[in-house]
């Protein structure tokens, strides 16, 4: 039986309501229609939740939810049996006939943390207090393997994106949209890791396209996120380029948009609204100044507390010292960073590119760690940010 039959049928037989079980666990009604429909999953805590209201047997409810999963990746696949075959001769080689201790709750099995890592993670203890970004050339996932849990309070990144220009990056060179996609969400729980429970992360992260068809990645990404690692999503705010490269087509418009997704752990986090909004009125000031004023899709007037940042950024493009390469716009990163860091907080691109973020935190007095596995961007990054005078603070 499928996990979300399973499910159902258990809250037929306890004469519950869907709305009782979704208040439970902690979704809407529509969320979890849709967890008894096969459409989507619960997280594992919402499983252990329900097998302890529907009083059945802990293991075997998710157990069903192992299977399920399990299924769903491989049922139509030609070579689903062999798979299938495999799978079981991986799990006999690792299993063994150890009893659980008698006053372990029979939950703890089903819950239990994953191996701790060999790495030692004392990165941001050897970071100290000091102001100039931390630039490291190497693997994003590799280095964020040495940074302690809970220790960052921003992540703002634009990942490499697939299959656009070879620019040096790990990323690049995967040969498929899902191998691009897995490889990112794998650097993601990373990033879960080491944010801390009131952080946020900003991902700014692009689409292409196979065969002349749009492929989502971003939203791929996204709700893989929400779906398996339990980020929640707070705003999808679309980049609108002001420029961008001529595109020649005859059967689809020119894309002149991306999107940054601002997800967070927790239903508490920090926001610094009231920053945000004096940091939004100085940029609407400056771009208007000597201008005919018009409307700017990105901030909107409020006249009790200032501008209200809306969901649609209008943001030019910035060139670099670097041939066909295109860095985010300072304003992309500014805002997130004044919004959703602390002035004592630390801010992570673990693709830093060329240095933006780390930039732009230095300016605004916070703590910065960059990534990148291309030695070019670093040292261009380095000299970027050397530039700025001390005298900032």
């Amino acid at each position: 039986m499928l996990f979300s039959e399973k499910i159902k049928r258990l809250r037929i037989e306890s004469g519950k309501l869907q709305k009782d079980l979704a208040r439970a666990i902690g979704v809407d009604v529509p969320t979890y229609s849709r967890y008894e429909h096969g459409e989507r999953r619960p997280k594992r805590e919402q499983v252990l939740r329900l097998a302890r209201i529907f009083k059945t047997d802990t293991d075997e409810l998710v157990a069903a939810w192992l299977a399920d999963e399990a299924y769903s990746h491989i049922a139509h696949d030609k070579m689903a049996n062999r798979a299938a075959s495999l799978l079981r001769d991986m799990l006999d080689g690792n299993l063994t006939d150890e009893p659980v201790e008698a006053n372990e709750p029979a939950e703890a099995a089903t819950v239990a943390e994953p191996p701790a890592s060999t790495v030692k993670r004392d990165f941001i203890a050897r970071l100290g207090r000091k102001m100039m970004p931390c630039l490291v050339h190497g693997d994003a996932a590799t280095v964020l393997e040495s940074i302690e849990d809970g220790s960052i309070d921003c992540i703002v990144t634009t990942p490499p994106y697939w299959r656009r220009r070879s620019q040096g990056t790990e990323s690049i060179t995967a040969t498929s949209a899902d191998e691009y996609i897995n490889g990112l969400l794998n650097a993601m729980a990373q990033a879960w890791r080491v944010l801390k429970p009131h952080g946020s992360l900003w991902l700014n992260i692009g689409d292409d396209t196979t065969d002349g068809f749009v492929q989502g990645i971003p939203w791929r990404v996204v709700l893989e996120m929400i779906d398996r690692q339990g980020w929640h999503l707070v705003n999808e705010v679309i980049w609108n380029k002001t420029t961008t490269s001529p595109q020649g087509s005859h059967d689809h418009m020119r894309k002149v948009h991306e999107a940054m997704f601002h997800l967070v752990k927790d239903e508490e986090f920090y926001y610094n609204d009231e920053e945000l909004r004096r940091t939004c009125a100085l940029i609407l000031r400056n771009e208007d100044k000597g201008r005919p004023r018009v409307k700017k899709q990105y901030l909107q007037p409020d006249n009790v507390q200032g501008v209200v940042p809306g969901d649609v950024w209008t943001i030019g493009v910035q060139r670099s010292g670097i041939a066909h390469y295109c860095v985010a716009p300072d304003t992309l990163y500014r805002l997130p960073i004044i919004a959703t860091c602390p002035r004592d907080g630390i801010v992570l691109d673990p693709y830093c590119g060329t240095g933006t973020t780390c930039r732009i935190a230095y300016e605004l007095n916070r703590r910065s760690i960059g990534i990148d596995i291309n030695p070019q961007y670093i040292e261009q990054a380095r000299a970027s940010i050397e530039q700025k005078p001390l005298s900032l603070f």
